[in-house]
């Protein structure tokens, strides 16, 4: 679900704070999410999508590589929202984990093809029937603070989140022990296989921080193994980041930069015009409407990057009139998606029907988003007891400026076949409180952050024991297919599972009708080279960046 920001594009999600332990306890908080395993060959799918453009004649070098990694230099960065903490096991805000992606590291890492490999760990092993996770720890690994990183610092890490009222703190009720046998060994015993713990433990949740930064109850200055390190930060002003020359992982490239500042510049036209005049290396959350502009900047790449956000159209199934399936599918059969996608995200989005990440396993491909059928909507409508339509109120969250374009397109759609729906903007604080948390409404919008497992999108949001649920949509086939997955290894049988689940949540028409999918939206200068983004689709890595001369 978003949190609240002042980007235009709506493009920063995260989770109301106020919930973090009970988030913690079903979910993600940011939603990065899955389940899968680590070493010995289980992957979570196939490769993020991701797009890249150029102007002028660099058409080549679109991808932004070309030529050798150069060492030096200071990347400029015009950011879209202020980092907000810099506690990583507190911290909710996308903002604040694209810098800290680059500070902390954890035991496990995902990839670019959503499969996880151990990383602080140099092996994980899953034994006594997926139940006991051991791991060897690289030896040699150095904190930022210049002390080494021992099992004691990991055990440290876990028992704070694990005591404490953190993000990840609630899935630590799946833990049985936890042990450190040796000077470089770490053990966790689950109660029962829970996959998606270990994909829990490659997210910032779960970062590793010396011993006695584990002890403190709130980190005011991070201190990681990652890259780069903490310099300084001016807030709501800049954030800046240095090279970490101790880098233990630095044998396969990078880090390369010296220094990256991040300056906060809040207004996507601001920004864009500040790049435009060559103030900025890269920024981060184009808004839509740029596109074809950055795109014509002849020295400069733009970039696009799924999966970072899914929008949907919520429907509270137990007020009327969506307490009817047919009411729910009459304004299925409503809408045009691909169009109500291009008026809000002038085309840079991807209309989907299922929760599940574009790309991965999880996603069923027989199932699609609903053609718009006026005649089918209103045969569901008289289905519904309702032949001439009927009215709700329609709550957007003002400060997203995509969804109340949306907004007005849906509402326009759902008329012709005589569904009234009253757009009402309310803030963001209004929409937690009337909407989310009070279950005050008919219909509404919103969104979550880039799901790369499928726990959270299929768990969280849509099982009536996740911590997201409230639109009220509960079916016993599809709680029973989720929570079976939730316990499985085994990629391809639990893929099976989440296929089923995709064609109840679609047949039923559950309360989340989704709408599309939000991809980051990028802009570079040509010298700036080496992926944008990081496989999550929602944070940032710059080890391999480097800028050319």
């Amino acid at each position: 679900m978003p949190r609240d920001s002042n980007e235009s594009d709506g493009s920063d999600s995260g989770v109301p704070l106020g919930r973090r332990q009970f988030v913690g306890a079903v979910g993600a908080s940011v939603p990065l999410a899955l389940a899968g395993c680590t070493s010995g060959g289980d992957s979570e799918g196939s490769k993020n999508s991701s797009t890249a453009a150029s102007g002028g004649d660099a058409s080549s070098q679109s991808d932004g590589s070309g030529g050798s990694p150069k060492s030096g230099g200071t990347l400029q960065w015009g950011g879209a929202v202020p980092v907000q903490g810099l506690d990583p096991h507190l911290d909710s805000s996308a903002a604040s984990k694209r810098v800290l992606e680059n500070i902390y590291e954890e035991l496990v890492q995902l990839q670019p093809d959503y499969s996880l490999k151990p990383h602080l760990a140099k092996t994980l092993k899953k034994q006594e029937n997926n139940t006991l996770l051991s791991m060897e720890l690289h030896q040699g690994v150095k904190f930022h603070d210049g002390t080494e990183m021992t099992a004691e610092d990991v055990m440290a890490s876990y028992q704070r989140v694990a005591n404490g009222d953190y993000l990840a703190s609630g899935f630590f009720k799946f833990v049985e022990n936890m042990t450190a046998p040796g000077k470089y060994k770490f053990e966790i015993k689950l109660k029962e296989p829970f996959a998606p713990f270990i994909a829990k433990m490659a997210t910032a949740e779960l970062a590793i921080m010396p011993k006695k930064e584990a002890q403190k109850k709130k980190i005011g200055e991070p201190v990681g193994t990652g890259p780069y390190r903490f310099e300084s930060r001016e807030i709501e002003s800049s954030f800046t980041m240095t090279k970490f020359e101790d880098y233990w992982d630095a044998g396969d490239g990078g880090p390369y930069l010296d220094k990256i500042v991040k300056s906060e510049i809040t207004d996507p036209s601001v920004r864009l015009q500040s790049f435009q005049a060559g103030d900025y290396d890269f920024i981060n959350g184009v808004a839509p409407k740029d596109v074809n502009t950055v795109k014509n900047m002849p020295n400069a790449r733009f970039e696009k990057q799924f999966p970072k956000s899914l929008v949907y159209l919520g429907m509270n199934c137990n007020r009327k009139p969506f307490d009817d399936k047919h009411a729910r599918l009459a304004l299925d059969f409503a809408l045009d998606k691909q169009k109500i996608m291009q008026a809000a995200l002038y085309g840079t989005g991807q209309t989907t029907a299922t929760p599940a990440t574009p790309g991965s396993p999880w996603v069923n491909k027989d199932v699609q988003p609903r053609p718009r059928n006026k005649q089918k909507a209103k045969q569901h409508l008289k289905k519904a007891g309702k032949p001439d339509g009927y009215k709700a109120t329609f709550k957007i969250p003002q400060s997203y400026p995509a969804q109340v374009q949306a907004a007005k397109v849906i509402s326009d759609q759902a008329s012709d076949v005589g569904i009234q729906l009253d757009i009402q903007k309310i803030t963001w604080n209004s929409w937690l409180s009337d909407v989310y948390s009070k279950q005050n409404f008919q219909a509404t919008t919103s969104s979550y952050l880039a799901l790369w497992y499928p726990d959270v999108s299929f768990y969280k949001f849509l099982h009536p024991e996740g911590a997201f649920f409230f639109t009220g949509w509960t079916n016993d086939e599809y709680n029973k297919l989720v929570e079976e997955a939730r316990h499985m290894y085994d990629q391809q049988k639990r893929a099976e599972k989440y296929h089923k689940a995709t064609e109840i949540l679609h047949r039923e028409r559950a309360g989340h009708l989704f709408l599309w999918w939000q991809a980051n939206l990028f802009g570079a200068k040509n010298q700036y080279k080496g992926d944008i983004g990081a496989p999550d689709g929602s944070t940032l890595r710059f080890q391999n960046n480097w800028l050319e001369n």
